[in-house]
């Protein structure tokens, strides 16, 4: 039998430094009169329902053109062609999530 004493445990920290990104925001739109909105949808539960009812509302209230809904996993990134497809149909695009 082992006393308490005798015993060890290791201890790992799980954090990591933090990391500063490069990343820049993208240019705003002024105006969505006429313009095209996306919705990226990411699959989870209500989140297509939540970014398209945006969208109409969008569309409704300041003149967008239209809407153009395209489709990613839940988990893990869209596509490049979903990315590109976007970035050149689509003044503005919605992303998020929802539960």
């Amino acid at each position: 039998m082992t006393s308490l004493a005798q015993e060890l445990m290791t201890v790992y920290d799980p954090t990591a430094q933090p990391r500063q990104s490069g990343a820049a925001l993208a240019e705003r739109t002024k105006d969505l009169r006429g313009k095209t909105i996306g919705v990226l949808d990411n699959g989870k539960a209500n989140a297509g329902l939540l970014m398209t009812t945006v969208a109409g509302l969008l569309k409704d209230r300041y003149g967008a053109a239209g809407v153009i809904v395209r489709k990613k996993p839940v988990a893990g990134p869209a596509s490049p062609q979903v990315i590109k497809e976007l970035k050149e149909q689509c003044a503005a695009v919605l992303v998020g999530s929802a539960d």
